[in-house]
């Protein structure tokens, strides 16, 4: 069953659900405009703190899809791929190899509300590979947006590695 015919909304509450989970709908010029209204020099610290916030709290939505039978890589990074493009996250291409998972987003909303910048805005991209790829290699993990739509090239990439592969 897909993400949206699970989603169930209760119209006397002003609520959705997908389960126990609660979602919203908010424009992503909302959710980056938090960002672009902090000083220039404090932007960094609002990235780390919404790919924390990502890793912890979107972790336990792919954690559900895992539970839910989604335990194999393979089959928990098609559910995310999916989720993802009916949450208006982009359209996610994933390639899985032994030690890292590479990924293709494009439509990023966080870049496309963000607008132009100097460096990778997608950091809620960052958070929620940060959670799944650990669930993938049951390893911590370090996720890097290589290229942002933001900076003016097409697309967003991310590269995510065990921990243990980056000193190598």
């Amino acid at each position: 069953m897909s993400f949206r015919d699970r989603l169930s909304y209760d119209a006397e509450a002003g609520t959705y659900f997908d389960g126990d989970m609660r979602y919203i709908f908010i424009k992503p010029e909302a959710v980056m405009g938090i960002v672009l209204e902090m000083p220039a020099e404090q932007r960094p610290a609002v990235f780390e703190a919404m790919i924390r916030s990502v890793f912890t709290n979107g972790g336990k939505s792919a954690q559900s899809y895992k539970d839910a039978g989604a335990g194999a890589s393979e089959a928990l990074l098609a559910v995310i791929r999916e989720t993802s493009g009916q949450l208006g996250w982009g359209d996610w291409d994933t390639v899985l190899t032994e030690d890292s998972l590479s990924v293709t987003v494009r439509n990023s909303p966080f870049a496309a509300g963000y607008g132009a910048s100097d460096v990778p805005v997608c950091a809620l991209i960052v958070g929620m590979l940060t959670a799944v790829s650990g669930m993938i290699f049951s390893a911590p993990t370090h996720v890097t947006e290589t290229t942002c739509a933001a900076t003016g090239v097409g697309v967003c990439q991310f590269e995510a590695r065990i921990v243990d592969t980056l000193a190598q």
